[in-house]
């Protein structure tokens, strides 16, 4: 991807490339920085929380790699969750910050819309489980449990209380349309109500 970009993108665009989709840090950005020399800008690095470890240990080795084989002009850009703290924590070694949440006015509800699964190919980024999944449910106790696609909920029972999983999720659209009655908003109301009645709050 990035190679595609640089070939069509106009020269005067400065170039950013994501290093730690799938592969070691220092790694990749020592390849990277072999692939496009002078024209690269910088390298972003995007590591989630989960796979860390300590965030500015990792830059600091990033950063001795490429200035050891002469890329000090390469920036290092960091994204993913970065707060004030991280900041004040990562400034030393860090030239670009990008910041979403952090800054965020309104109340935020975080998600990501990630590839899993390439044409049947499961594959994730680091960080991330691969595979098309779906969320399975004890009706009892309303415990969760995230399972692949192709499973049946039945072959999962709760460790809680012995009851087994029902699909949690129900299709109502096929090609864009309908495919079958939505339920009345009295049943609706109905079935909310039965589900707080087990909720403690």
């Amino acid at each position: 991807a990035a190679r595609a970009f640089d070939e069509i993108i106009e020269g005067d665009v400065k170039r950013v490339c994501l290093i730690d989709t799938l592969c070691d840090e220092k790694f990749e950005a020592v390849r990277v920085c072999e692939e496009f020399g002078k024209s690269l800008y910088a390298l972003r690095l995007d590591t989630p929380s989960s796979r860390r470890g300590d965030f500015k240990k990792i830059l600091e080795e990033v950063r001795w790699e490429l200035d050891i084989r002469g890329f000090q002009d390469v920036k290092l850009m960091v994204s993913g969750g970065i707060d004030e703290e991280d900041i004040l924590n990562l400034k030393d070694v860090a030239n670009v910050f990008g910041i979403g949440t952090a800054i965020s006015s309104a109340r935020v509800l975080d998600f990501s819309l990630d590839i899993v699964e390439i044409e049947g190919r499961k594959i994730a980024k680091r960080g991330k489980m691969s595979g098309v999944k779906k969320v399975i449910r004890c009706k009892k106790c309303f415990d969760d449990k995230v399972v692949l696609q192709n499973v049946t909920a039945s072959d999962y029972t709760c460790k809680n209380c012995g009851v087994k999983y029902e699909e949690l999720f129900e299709n109502y659209l096929k090609d864009g349309k309908l495919s079958r009655s939505l339920p009345a908003p009295s049943e609706i109301k109905k079935r909310v109500l039965s589900q707080l009645s087990l909720l403690k709050l």
